[in-house]
């Protein structure tokens, strides 16, 4: 099954920002659910509820804290649309989805853009052309 990204990013502007299910992170993890097939963020769900519960499981860096969690997928350096990496925002690591040149991502206020280079990134080699 094909995901749009372009609906995923649109639907991501009225999404309410709720800890632990519709964050910054979870957001990035139901897309690789819809897109990639798998849940990297399995074995973080239902585990907090708020800003502290989230920093604790992170603490060791967000990207350090998912890779492993990322292992169905293959690390690049040449991300196509579609696929998933950490960025750094404000001094911040967040997940974010590739659109092109720019890495889309959540925020409390709705969805930011920014065209900032990865921490890391994943997906799927770019064999056939992706709708975004």
């Amino acid at each position: 099954m094909s995901a749009d990204l372009s609906a995923y990013l649109t639907r991501a502007t009225t999404l309410p920002w709720v800890w632990g299910r519709s964050d910054c992170t979870l957001w990035v993890a139901d897309w690789c659910l819809l897109r990639f097939g798998f849940d990297p963020a399995a074995g973080f769900r239902g585990r907090y509820d708020d800003r502290a519960g989230a920093g604790r499981l992170i603490a060791a860096g967000l990207a350090r804290t998912i890779t492993p969690c990322m292992t169905p997928l293959r690390e690049t350096r040449d991300p196509c649309p579609g696929d998933v990496g950490i960025i750094v925002i404000g001094g911040r690591q967040v997940a974010a989805i590739r659109t092109g040149p720019r890495w889309a991502f959540r925020t409390l206020r709705g969805l930011g853009e920014a065209p900032a280079p990865p921490v890391i990134c994943w997906g799927e080699p770019c064999r056939k052309p992706f709708r975004s």
